[in-house]
């Protein structure tokens, strides 16, 4: 199956029903396999605009990290820092995910770097 990373839209920019918008909100997180696919936050503004959220890592020799459980050996990466970065995108970005036993997929169409629309898959 592989890896994905996470894209963040408000819902009011999805061709939805009105039933659907009682679902899905602005809080829902879609997956997409457009980009590296190492479970980055990648967001569509509310401008149409692309952006990934860059974080910054530090290695901390103090963190209980997933190795402690098996070996007992502190250390492990920590977020120091994040901020986004604008994407001059170009092109299609697929996304979708399964909410309560319903699968939606959408494809965003990017000119640009600006959205131009998004339409509904099957």
């Amino acid at each position: 199956m592989g890896l994905y990373d996470y894209l963040k839209i408000s819902a009011s920019k999805l061709p939805l029903s009105d039933e659907e918008k009682q679902i899905i909100n602005d809080d829902t997180i879609w997956q997409t396999k457009d980009f590296d696919c190492i479970l980055t936050t990648v967001e569509i503004t509310n401008e149409g605009k692309v952006r990934y959220l860059d974080v910054e890592y530090d290695w901390d020799d103090n963190v209980k990290g997933g190795l402690y459980q098996l070996t007992g050996q502190l250390g492990g990466m920590v977020a120091k820092g994040s901020k986004w970065k604008d994407i001059e995108y170009h092109g299609f970005i697929m996304f979708g995910n399964t909410i309560n036993d319903s699968r939606y997929r959408f494809k965003a169409k990017f000119t640009d770097g600006i959205l131009v629309n998004i339409e509904r898959v099957d």
